[in-house]
């Protein structure tokens, strides 16, 4: 089979079904990964994942920051609320903390002895070949050359604008915020627990999660609009905000010196039509792609890996085409979760990034009702944890604000 991008999707599904026995070709289009300064979580769902690719053991063995509680702060205020994952009752009960090269280096770390699995960097598709069946490969430019890939089975691992996506001629339902994250990295203060920190104002949110021994993630909500006027700026006001907000932090934040140091990620959410064609199939944010406040993005994609596997491995264990019921089946399995974290993702864009007093009185009452009520809370936290959807009903939120 052949996986159109290196990303972690990708590098799981690879795993999956590598560690079977099957023959497995990546194509990445990049010739090596580009680091990004800025963090992210690791779920109960994503670190179950991980232990089903036996890969978990790599990444923890590599830096990270075991991060089991957050809080929940008013800027300029108290605490909201503090969510600690101890209280769940599932086989990790915390989450990882860690750089968004680390799992992607394990990944490909736990894939080196698999001499059934190929990685070919700097490998473009530039299209799909077609048989009766379906799909029957891929079309990639490599080295000035096109060389046609025969597969039994393509997937899409390759993004939000997805190219294997377009190539079926599949259609999306795609949304973009108008606010996105600056995030940098910045040495870690002395006395910064393996805690990670929420604050939330009027259209204002500060995020500081520690990455490893010694260093710390931090994420400022802005307008998208209004980057262009702040890169004018330099970034003195953004040091300033950090050290009037979390004043521990505040000399870390002298550590960025100008906007080399920073990256800021558009916000957007997308949603493949369709998961899958005769003879393909799509993963990760080629198929989803939601809001980062859901903290999902990578998790999904590793459950995706390891649900298409599944679905499809006694397929390809033996001959001919994969079963399109196979592959519906796999969307069947996944597009629910993914569905409802992105009306998730829409509502706390709704009540997190709000400027209106009023929602913002309404978010941290609901933040303070959530403490008041640990059942409530523990739904909450299922649902971020990927671990089931038990949305709140009416009844539920009218009890968070009372």
């Amino acid at each position: 089979m052949v996986v159109v991008g290196a990303g972690t999707a990708g590098l799981a599904l690879a795993l999956g079904l590598g560690r079977e026995g099957l023959k497995v070709a990546v194509l990445e289009r990049r010739p090596a990964p580009r680091p990004a300064p800025r963090g992210e979580i690791i779920q109960p769902n994503g670190l179950a994942a991980l232990a089903r690719l036996g890969a978990l053991d790599e990444v923890r063995a590599r830096p990270h920051a075991e991060t089991p509680r957050y809080h929940f702060r008013r800027i300029g205020g108290g605490t909201l609320a503090t969510f600690d994952y101890a209280e769940l009752a599932c086989p990790h009960p915390t989450t990882l903390v860690l750089l968004p090269r680390t799992v992607q280096d394990a990944l490909a770390a736990s894939l080196k002895g698999l001499a059934n699995v190929t990685l070919h960097p700097g490998a473009t598709v530039a299209g799909l070949t077609w048989s009766g069946h379906g799909v029957s490969g891929v079309r990639a430019r490599a080295g000035g050359r096109t060389h046609t890939v025969a597969a039994r089975l393509v997937v899409g691992a390759d993004g939000a604008a997805s190219r294997v996506r377009r190539a079926l001629k599949v259609g999306t339902a795609a949304h973009p915020y108008d606010e996105g994250y600056l995030t940098g990295l910045v040495p870690r203060p002395p006395g910064f627990d393996a805690e990670g920190f929420y604050y939330l104002g009027r259209h204002e949110i500060l995020g500081l999660f520690p990455v490893s021994a010694d260093t710390l993630y931090f994420f400022y909500l802005l307008a998208t609009a209004e980057v262009p006027a702040l890169r004018r700026r330099g970034v003195g006001w953004l040091r300033e905000r950090i050290a009037a907000i979390h004043p521990a932090a505040g000399p870390a934040a002298a550590a960025v010196t100008g906007w080399g140091d920073l990256s800021f990620n558009a916000c957007h959410r997308v949603m493949a039509g369709r998961w899958y064609a005769p003879g393909a199939a799509l993963v990760g944010d080629a198929a989803h792609a939601v809001n980062p406040h859901t903290a999902q993005g990578r998790n999904l994609a590793l459950v995706d890996a390891v649900a298409l596997a599944d679905a499809v491995l006694p397929a390809l264990a033996g001959p001919g085409p994969v079963p399109a019921a196979r592959l519906h089946a796999y969307e069947r399995a996944r597009r629910p979760q993914a569905e409802a974290l992105q009306r998730l993702g829409d509502e706390l864009v709704l009540f997190w990034n709000a400027g209106n007093p009023l929602l913002t009185a309404l978010r941290d009452r609901s933040f303070r009702g959530l403490m008041r009520r640990p059942a409530l809370r523990r739904r909450v936290m299922h649902t971020i944890g990927g671990l089931a959807h038990q949305p709140l009903g009416p009844g539920d939120r009218l009890r968070l604000v009372l």
